[in-house]
């Protein structure tokens, strides 16, 4: 068995999908998603673990488990046969991709530097003040192991010579972000000295980049040069701030499990959080989200928690991650800190993990805490403060797309301000904001709604479906319905090989009866460049199938079989019929009697 299909028979492709988005049941061992790639509120996404397939009859993508991963993280094919691979303990051996080749020495850069920071941490001595402030800090050594914590020592170029020995050049350590070249003279230096190292990890857990936090120099040295506080790596082909949430690598199953995520700003406040035994928790980095964030949070959950201490810092930078968040059909609530518990969930834990654990088990819908933002200091008998709770809170309220629940917070604002809910409600329509335009160009655009099938098309689709997935109805169809009933294009070439595939399992019956019709009918059409274009729609047809067997009772689905065949049947009548028509219609033009005569009989002949 080759890689590729090793792998796919190691892979549960339900559950693949389900570390990316929420699925439910569906009935006989399917589920059922909202697509992640494409807006919906009725899910249209089939995932069928015994197919090892998905399709979205919204958007009409589908595939195996190797397309999902190409299509969710922008992967080529190597990339995703070698990440699902490792994922199952498959070894692939090459790659074909001169990028994977890049990008993956890239990352075994990252990851071999993140080991060498956690070595000099844990054992050189040049660390001990460096281990001593970690565990003033809190930062115990379980956690400095699921975080991978480390320390760049304070020297120039240990970290480049250590990777040179290891048999990476200079220009891919600097391309990885860790290095800088000399400003004078040739070679490169470490970009991070003295800083408490914390790697920056992607979804999947891989190394792409580090935050570096500068450490005091002992006392008996000079003072070292001006840094900043906390320090990134520099984007890089793997390093995307705004595509990145620290922590989400170990939060993706602590998310579906509490329902929600909680925003923080900083990398310390997700590893105080674990600490406090909140796990559902990520770091923006200090800056606002981008719309690539709030997609990457979409497939985990639909409900995000903003973090604000009680003076609400970082509030307004937050604001523009909140509208898009909101946009995106979040529901969005907000997790307030008392006012003695600090400034940030990192010094909340270090007084009391309590202070944080009670915060994040009290959340606000964020219309709340917007409205008691804006009323807080104000005298509502007063007018002038009147207008301005107005000012603050309608322009938000007008951002809440809910019928419903737009009407419970304008009648919770009419109450407060005691003016008429009308008014109010005017006011809003008048002046609607636009959803926000502050997204980021993407190179994966929305994919279009595919052309709808016609009620013909529909049938075929469906008998095709019931064909490959039901071996009890094969003959009564392969039998009942000739090549001739299905409209020319693509499932006219699909019903062709469907029963080429039948008459050649019949004549020569397969040896492996543990691989089913469809799987050698995907692999026959894959195969082929000339038949490879009708794999989508052969998944969807088989998938159909899966549901009309789970919801039609077993005694009715032969009724379901003939009708559908007469409907093609009655298709195809109504089609020669119309046929004879335009062809009588040009004979008596012609004056050819005769053949009037024998087209009139051949058309009564017709049932």
């Amino acid at each position: 068995m080759d890689p590729k299909e090793e792998i796919k028979s190691r892979v549960n492709i339900a559950e693949l999908i389900g570390e990316y988005i929420q699925v439910k049941p569906a009935g006989s061992g399917s589920f059922k998603a909202l697509c992640p790639f494409h807006m919906e509120k009725t899910p249209s996404f089939h995932i069928s673990p015994d197919k090892q397939i998905w399709h979205c009859f919204g958007c009409g993508k589908g595939g195996d488990c190797f397309a999902f991963l190409m299509e969710m993280e922008g992967m080529d094919f190597p990339e995703a046969l070698r990440h699902l691979g490792a994922k199952v303990g498959v070894e692939v051996q090459r790659f074909s991709s001169e990028k994977s080749n890049e990008n993956q020495r890239l990352l075994a850069i990252n990851d071999l530097a993140g080991k060498f920071f956690e070595k000099v941490l844990l054992d050189s001595p040049s660390a001990e003040s460096v281990r001593e402030y970690a565990a003033r800090r809190g930062i115990t050594p379980e956690l400095r192991e699921t975080f991978g914590i480390g320390f760049a020592p304070d020297s120039w170029d240990t970290l480049v010579s250590f990777l040179l020995k290891r048999g990476y050049n200079g220009p891919e350590i600097e391309r990885a972000g860790l290095s800088l070249k000399r400003k004078s003279g040739d070679g490169w230096i470490d970009r991070f000295r003295n800083r408490l190292m914390i790697p920056l990890r992607n979804v999947h857990g891989d190394t792409v980049g580090f935050t570096g936090r500068i450490m005091p120099l002992p006392t008996n040295q000079p003072p070292q040069a001006d840094g900043p506080k906390y320090m990134n790596s520099p984007e890089t082909p793997m390093y995307r701030k705004g595509r990145l949430l620290f922590g989400l690598d170990l939060a993706k199953r602590a998310i579906k499990d509490a329902g929600n995520v909680i925003i923080v700003e900083g990398n310390l406040d997700v590893v105080a959080s674990h600490k406090a035994g909140i796990k559902n928790v990520v770091a923006s980095s200090g800056t606002a989200l981008t719309q690539e964030q709030v997609d990457l949070i979409k497939r985990y959950t639909q409900t995000i928690v903003f973090s604000f201490d009680a003076d609400a810092a970082g509030f307004s930078a937050a604001q523009r991650g909140i509208a898009l968040a909101r946009a995106s059909g979040l529901d969005v609530r907000v997790a307030v800190l008392p006012p003695d518990a600090g400034k940030d969930p990192d010094e909340a834990v270090q007084k009391d993990p309590e202070l944080w654990r009670a915060a994040t088990g009290k959340t606000v819908p964020i219309m709340q805490y917007y409205i008691d933002r804006a009323i807080t200091g104000r005298d509502l008998a007063n007018v002038d403060d009147k207008r301005a709770v107005a000012k603050l809170v309608l322009p938000e309220l007008g951002h809440v797309s809910d019928v419903v629940e737009r009407e419970h917070w304008l009648q919770s604002v009419a109450d407060l301000l005691r003016t008429d809910i009308d008014a109010l409600r005017a006011s809003i329509s008048s002046s609607r904001p636009v959803a926000p335009s502050t997204q980021p160009p993407t190179s994966n655009p929305q994919p279009t709604t595919p052309q709808k099938l016609s009620k013909l098309d529909q049938a075929v689709v469906r008998l095709i479906g019931l064909y490959a997935q039901n071996p009890e109805l094969r003959t009564e169809i392969h039998e009942a319905l000739p090549l001739q009933l299905v409209p020319e294009g693509p499932l006219a070439l699909l019903y062709k090989e469907l029963r080429a595939q039948y008459d050649s399992d019949r004549s020569s019956p397969p040896t492996d009866t543990e691989i089913s019709l469809f799987s050698r009918m995907r692999e026959r059409l894959a195969s082929r460049a000339e038949t490879q274009s009708v794999v989508p729609l052969f998944d969807e047809a088989a998938l159909q199938g899966e549901d009309l067997l789970a919801t039609i009772p077993p005694n009715k689905v032969a009724q379901e079989v003939r009708q559908l065949i007469q409907l093609l049947t009655a298709s195809q009548t109504e089609r020669r019929k119309r046929l004879l028509e335009a062809d009588i219609r040009r004979a008596e033009s012609a004056g050819d009697h005769a053949t009037v005569e024998r087209l009139i009989r051949e058309y009564n002949a017709l049932p």
